[in-house]
């Protein structure tokens, strides 16, 4: 039966409990309504009762009447709650085709009760629209089976909630006897984000990606722009160490450092084997990259998110550089540290060259044993410069860089196996970059896989400050220090490079010279005692530059340099002080007569016109008139007047004794310090100036350094002109060439100190240095010097081209070198072992110059006569006896030998030939007892 007032079956409409219909429709917020029908209970017109629109099955309560909250149809039902309309369709979802039969009954009773008429056909029991109909939702029909399978897709909620999907019942929007009406419906709120789906996932998440990469790409944009390269440099990064160099500027002493060893190099000394080796291990697309690496970045961020934690580095050679050599941009692994990282190595990248990235990121970067740079590291473990570096070495500095704190290239240490593999793996990617052939890394490890090829690191001199470095370390700081006034801090992180005045061939030939005596002294039967020391000083005449030095066997063990700190009193090598005085005053060094008796009374220097009186002995009463001060001196040597030539040779006490009062001790003293010797009172300077009016000072009583020494014969050999003895020949700071401090200035005029040298070239020949006289016979001027109880012996020689100082002393005065070598009587004396380590020296160094032969002297001045004429006896005849005459007042002398015209003296006789050496070997043989 069909019912008249519907277009459709009506239970088709609806929909049975459980059915495809059921579920679509608890899904929508739109129902559909018939264009005509009668009013159900809460509907406004004709067609399915309901409380609210939203489609769902009608029901029937238990008076056939509808169901409110369930039915179709937009009118005033849909004031209504659909929450238990829902609720209760759910309940229903497990019904069967029974109940549904059961309530489409239900319905054909109530049309019953309401006189409507049944319809045969598609209302019948088995029509198309029966519950066992060939359109029964849910039956096992054709269309019942693609209904249910429209169902499961979902195909049909999508297109019903894409398109608002119109009403089918009878209402305001419908179209006529059950047709369904052209409204539309309205989506209800919210339903989009109640029925979710992977495509809805995806693409919710790639827009929310792309938004948030935007934003990222905005802000680095954003962040770049307002990045600038930073110009505050860490100071950590400008600290490097003042390098000292020896004389060829090459080969490193030393360096001065306050905890950062550093070297900053140019990028021509640094070689591109290390540059290889270094981006091999470090930075392969150093060249090619833009200051970062994207993958090393995400690898470093996949360690840091699921790795064992603590921020990875994943940075490139710039971005480390940047990180050292900035202040702004911290050391600490944070993210804002990395990011400003990143960004200054892109900038640094787009506006500094590679070149120059790489040379300063070489010069700061850290690698073990307080070498920052590849300069001091190349310096402290191979003791070469950079520029020497082999393979094998660059390779293994280029490892270290890797864990610089770990690592160790000292073999049986815990670090050293793990940088063996680390260096093998830079030679690898060395071949694998086309930096060496297969060949060169398989000549570089041998072929193996072991340490055979591991480079060997230089023991002992990484510092410098060991060994006779240590003393040229010293003395160099002092300079700074004394005469450039240079601070400490500028010194030890000033970056200042230092070539320094000393020759190391020089150096190692006299510490070579010195152990060898020293050799000997233990061979002749009485070594060097240990409260004894020696000093030494080779000084280059006109230009004041110490060559080479002995300040002690090694600093490590004693500090205090004998060469130059050391001050001992000096003897007899103090004469020629007061013989430079005298020549300078206008004596004539060939012509003029010195006092040589064997002992004499010498006036004080307030009565230089005074004769000195001559006495039996040194232990003999002086004259009390004048009564101001007489002084005993004594001499074995001669007894009689003497050449200044002979007194020079023979180092006669007397006649230096004599000459001092007639030249003036103020005099002398002057004169010494225009020398170049410190006046000053002792220990800081020699005392000198204390000692005005004691001509004991011309036997060398004050104390001087063997340095003074040496400076006094290298004025004379170079014509008595002066220069500042110095150790430093070229300082270059960071900001340029500093200039040096040296002063050069007359003492003597050149025909002066010629007659100078002319009288102390003796010495050597006949005096009390024959164990100087070198075997070529070329002239020396020389000068030995003993005191009193041997406490010290010095001699000092000079050829044009060098002057070399040698003392030995004690540490106290009551100490002795006599028996020195064996030598009982003259071991402590200043001619044998101070003159032997001169000679020694001499053969090794001074024979393989040119002979030069020393100035030609003018002879200038006046004769002096020190010695008091003898009076000439006068045979008269014995006169008549008479009266005895009145005696007449003595006659003042017509002339004399210092006021207006000299007096005649008897043509002086010229000195005496050399005596014969009682030895034949040149070296060895034994002085006389003065000097």
């Amino acid at each position: 039966m069909i019912n008249p007032d519907y277009a459709e079956p009506y239970w088709q409409d609806q929909g049975g409990p459980g059915s495809g219909r059921d579920r679509r429709d608890r899904g929508r917020d739109v129902s559909y309504r018939r264009g005509s029908g009668t009013p159900a209970a809460g509907g406004s017109e004709r067609g399915y009762p309901g409380e609210r629109g939203y489609p769902g099955t009608a029901r029937y309560d238990q008076s056939g009447g509808p169901d409110e909250g369930s039915g179709y149809g937009p009118g005033p039902g849909n004031a209504g709650n659909a929450r238990p309309a829902r609720d209760r369709a759910d309940r229903q979802r497990g019904g069967d085709r029974q109940a549904a039969a059961q309530q489409w009954q239900a319905g054909q009773d109530q049309r019953d009760r309401q006189g409507r008429p049944y319809l045969a056909g598609y209302d019948a029991p088995n029509g198309y629209g029966a519950p066992d109909g060939y359109g029964a939702p849910g039956g096992r029909t054709a269309a019942g089976l693609r209904d249910r399978a429209i169902d499961r897709t979902g195909i049909r909620d999508r297109l019903a909630d894409r398109r608002g999907d119109p009403g089918h019942g009878g209402g305001p929007a419908g179209g006529g006897p059950g047709g369904g009406g052209p409204g539309r419906g309205t989506r209800s709120k919210g339903s989009w984000w109640r029925h979710w789906t992977w495509r809805k996932v995806i693409a919710i998440a790639a827009v929310a990606c792309a938004a948030l990469l935007l934003a990222v790409v905005i802000g680095v944009v954003i962040l770049y722009q307002q990045t600038t390269i930073p110009s505050a440099i860490s100071e950590t990064a400008l600290q490097q160490s003042s390098v000292v160099y020896f004389s060829n500027g090459k080969t490193q002493v030393g360096t001065f450092n306050a905890g950062t060893n550093r070297q900053v190099l140019t990028s021509a000394q640094i070689p591109q084997v290390l540059k290889q080796a270094v981006i091999a291990a470090e930075d392969r697309h150093f060249y090619t990259e833009g200051g970062i690496s994207v993958s090393g970045i995400g690898r470093a961020a996949y360690e840091d998110i699921f790795g064992s934690g603590g921020l990875q580095g994943g940075s490139t050679i710039t971005e480390q550089f940047a990180k050292n050599y900035y202040t702004n941009i911290g050391t600490t692994r944070t993210v804002s540290t990395k990011i400003k990282e990143i960004l200054v190595a892109i900038k640094l990248s787009h506006e500094e060259s590679k070149d120059w990235i790489l040379t300063n990121y070489l010069n700061t970067i850290f690698l073990g044993d307080d070498a920052y740079g590849v300069g001091a590291a190349a310096e402290t473990y191979f003791g070469k410069p950079a520029s020497k570096l082999n393979i094998a070495q660059s390779a293994m500095l280029a490892a270290m860089i890797n864990q610089p704190g770990f690592f160790d290239p000292t073999p049986g240490n815990p670090g050293y196996k793990p940088l063996v593999a680390r260096w093998h793996y830079v030679l690898t990617n060395m071949v694998r970059d086309g930096a060496i052939t297969q060949r060169q890394e398989g000549i570089t490890t041998h072929h193996q896989a072991d340490a055979r090829g591991f480079p060997k690191i230089t023991k002992g001199q990484r510092s410098g400050w060991t060994g006779y470095r240590g003393y040229i370390m010293q003395a160099v700081e002092l300079e700074l220090k004394d005469r450039y006034h240079y601070s400490l801090q500028q010194i030890s992180s000033g970056g200042l490079k230092i070539v320094t005045t000393f020759s190391q061939p020089m150096m190692k030939a006299l510490y070579a010279s010195v152990r060898e005596n020293k050799q000997a002294m233990r061979d002749g039967g009485m070594a060097l005692p240990r409260f004894a020391n020696i000093g030494a000083v080779l000084e280059k005449p006109g230009t004041g530059a110490i060559v080479a030095m002995y300040g002690g066997p090694n600093y490590a063990k004693r500090q205090l340099n004998m060469a130059t700190q050391s001050r001992n009193q000096v003897g007899s090598s103090f004469k020629p002080y007061v013989l430079a005085t005298a020549v300078s005053q206008g004596m004539n060094v060939k012509t003029s007569i010195l006092d040589g008796y064997s002992a004499i009374c010498s006036p004080d220097d307030q009565f230089p016109t005074v004769f000195s009186v001559r006495v039996a002995g040194p232990e003999s009463p002086c004259p009390t008139s004048p009564p101001d001060g007489w002084f005993n001196f004594s001499s074995d040597e001669a007894d009689g007047p003497v050449s200044v030539a002979e007194a020079s040779a023979l180092s006669l006490n007397t006649a230096y004794g004599d000459l001092i009062h007639r030249v003036g001790t103020q005099n002398v003293i002057n004169m010494a310090k225009k020398f170049g010797v410190n006046t000053a009172a002792y220990p800081g300077g020699s005392g000198l100036q204390r000692m005005v009016g004691q001509s004991g000072i011309a036997l060398g009583q004050a104390s001087l350094t063997v340095e003074e020494q040496a400076t006094t014969f290298s004025t004379l050999a170079a014509n008595g002109q002066y220069a500042t003895p110095h150790v430093i020949s070229k300082i270059t700071a960071p900001s340029g060439p500093v200039p040096l401090k040296i002063v050069k200035y007359e003492v003597l005029q050149p025909g002066q100190a010629a007659d100078v040298d002319y009288a102390l070239s003796f010495d050597t020949q006949y005096g009390t240095a024959v164990n100087a006289a070198m075997t070529d016979g070329r002239p020396i001027i020389g000068k030995t010097g003993t005191t009193n109880n041997a406490q010290s012996a010095f001699f000092i020689g000079a050829i044009p081209q060098y002057s070399l100082a040698v003392g030995i002393f004690t540490d106290k005065q009551t100490q002795s070198l006599n028996g020195l070598g064996g030598n009982l009587s003259q071991g402590g004396y200043g001619g044998t072992w101070p003159a032997l380590i001169w000679h020694t020296f001499a053969e090794k160094e001074f024979a393989k110059l040119p002979i030069k032969q020393l100035p030609i002297p003018p002879f200038t001045g006046i004769k002096w006569v020190q010695v008091q004429p003898v009076p000439v006896k006068h045979h008269h005849h014995q006169p008549a006896p008479g009266p005895t005459p009145t005696p007449a007042p003595t006659p003042s002398p017509t002339c004399s030998q210092f006021f207006g015209e000299p007096c005649p003296s008897p043509t002086p006789t010229p000195p005496a030939p050399p005596p014969t050496p009682t030895c034949t070997q040149p070296g060895r043989c034994h002085p006389g007892p003065g000097g």
